[in-house]
């Protein structure tokens, strides 16, 4: 490969204790040496390809420790968006899905996403009253925002086998009204296995789906991605997606995968027998599973993230718990068991609890043995959960946009001023010596890792507010959240999430350096290059 050197600008390698440089090197797919512009052109040599960054900066390639590649593809190629925006009532999708019907095949079915009911004036969830004057035959299933709901109409329901007799799952409801009929939204578990049994996407939609949100991740500098979930969307057959999607150069970045238990047999029994974790013609460099993916509860904004005391909107209601807290213990020990690294999913500070009790329970020897298991999200961590988490060398993958896109109807409906201020506890978690991650959830909120650090550090609501700014961080903490600290959750430190020497050549070229920006203009800075293993993968039109 030919040598780059990128000089005469500002390179923050993301090294501990070390100062920026001006110029990189890079060969052979890895960082050669940093250092300055006169010293890294002479390193590069005569032959070198040589990049003038003209003041703009180099950082490690972001890491987005928490999204869904496959679901995030099929929203950008949904026949319905179900959004606010742009929609701002019930009527509004109603009119979208009338138009995907017209366009879609007789008993096909019709699939939408990102419906948000606290967001749509009618502040209610959609109804199968409300989709099925316009889809009287099609089966319609519209997804929620945050994935954990769903709303069908009523082709879909008797296509699911759902009527007023079928009993509620454990860990989840089939919503009803005052006669007892369902009413199409199903809750946590109830949609979860509607997805299921929907019929599969096809393989070349699997694949398509990968292609494009792979083009997003490269053009927001994201060079390695992680599937928290792989299965959750298509199944195994997302597994032969992905190996047509890297080997067929649709997908370039780098994916670290977690199973949903589904792909794993035997989990149930305590007889875990795993899938094939490597794919044939595959390079691990490029797709790698990692773990296991469990879920402990659902989502504030939903009511179903368990905490400890109710809601500000019911306070009669404290959420669900998926499972019950002897159950997750017995899933995590299984999975522990295994070898593989567990990421568990909690919003509220009991289900938080419930996860740090099973890993508790598996004594010492996680940390001995450097397993790192994680929790996902970690909304309403408290201060002594995150003593209890550094203890236990638990990490963390903080969801921190909840902070810009939920924060203000927290403080006012879900959680009320005092809980609200204390999601996302970036500053709380630091100082407790709680290693942690950024992410996006992706496709839940953009995936802009930019847009996360901006959050991280001025934790701005999407109204305009301040919302607990004690737990705000400076910049290269938030960063490290997207680099150093997310390479640690992959065991990937070696290799990623720095710039040090021998390193892995992804990096991000911005138009400046984060570092000296004004704080509040940190997401309007543009991702000008992404580069994988020394190769330009993104470059942003110069129109």
């Amino acid at each position: 490969m030919q040598t780059t050197v990128l000089h005469s600008g500002t390179v923050r390698t993301m090294v501990p204790g070390r100062s920026p440089a001006e110029a990189i090197v890079l060969r052979d797919g890895a960082v050669a040496g940093t250092g300055t512009s006169r010293d890294m052109l002479a390193l590069a040599g005569p032959e070198a390809r040589a990049v003038d960054l003209a003041g703009r900066a180099v950082l490690p390639g972001f890491i987005e420790t928490h999204n869904h590649p496959v679901f995030f593809g099929l929203t950008l190629a949904a026949a319905v968006e179900a959004g606010t925006p742009p929609n701002d009532t019930i009527g509004d999708i109603a009119d979208r899905v009338e138009q995907a019907v017209r366009d879609a095949e007789p008993g096909a079915w019709v699939r939408g996403y990102r419906y948000d009911d606290s967001l749509l004036a009618e502040d209610r969830h959609p109804t199968r009253q409300d989709l099925d004057p316009v889809s009287p035959d099609n089966p319609v299933c519209l997804m929620h925002i945050s994935g954990h709901f769903c709303v069908v109409n009523s082709a879909a329901l008797a296509a699911l086998g759902i009527d007023r007799d079928s009993a509620d799952p454990q860990g989840g409801v089939i919503a009803r009204d005052d006669a007892g009929e369902p009413t199409g939204l199903l809750v946590e578990t109830a949609a979860f296995a509607a997805y299921a049994a929907m019929p599969d996407a096809e393989p070349e939609e699997l694949v398509s789906a990968l292609g494009l949100a792979g083009d997003a991740y490269l053009a927001a500098g994201v060079t390695t991605v992680c599937d928290l979930g792989l299965g959750l969307t298509g199944g195994r057959a997302e597994l032969a997606a992905y190996r047509s999607a890297i080997t067929d150069g649709r997908l370039r970045t780098r994916v670290r995968a977690y199973l949903v238990p589904d792909l794993i047999e035997g989990l149930a029994e305590g007889d875990v027998r795993l899938p094939a974790l490597e794919l044939d013609g595959v390079d691990r460099d490029a797709f790698r599973v990692l773990g296991a993916k469990l879920w402990a509860d659902g989502s504030i904004q939903g009511l179903t993230g368990a905490l400890d005391e109710g809601y500000a909107c019911a306070p009669d209601q404290v959420g669900m718990l998926l499972h019950p807290p002897e159950e997750l213990a017995r899933l995590v020990a299984t999975l522990h068991a295994t070898g593989l690294q567990v990421a568990v999913h909690g919003n509220g500070d009991r289900a938080i609890q419930t996860i740090l009790d099973a890993y508790d329970a598996l004594g010492a020897e996680p940390v001995a043995d450097d397993r790192r298991h994680r929790i996902e999200h970690c909304q309403m961590a408290h201060e002594e959960q995150l003593a209890q988490m550094a203890e236990n060398a638990v990490l963390a993958s903080f969801f921190i946009k909840h902070v810009y896109y939920w924060g203000d109807r927290h403080r006012d409906r879900f959680l009320g001023a005092e809980r609200a201020a204390t999601i996302d506890p970036l500053a709380s978690a630091r100082g407790h010596g709680v290693r942690f991650g950024l992410h996006s959830d992706t496709p839940i909120v953009p995936v802009d890792p930019l847009e996360g650090i901006w959050c991280a550090v001025n934790r701005v609501t999407r109204d305009g507010h301040r919302l607990g700014v004690e737990q705000a961080v400076d910049v290269e903490t938030a960063v490290a959240g997207y680099t150093r600290e997310a390479s640690y959750l992959l065991h990937a430190e070696r290799h990623a999430g720095t710039l040090a020497d021998g390193a892995d050549a992804d990096l991000v070229v911005l138009s400046a350096d984060p570092e000296t920006t004004d704080p509040m203009a940190l997401r309007d800075l543009r991702v000008e290059q992404t580069v994988i293993g020394g190769e330009v993968v993104f470059e942003r039109s110069s129109s």
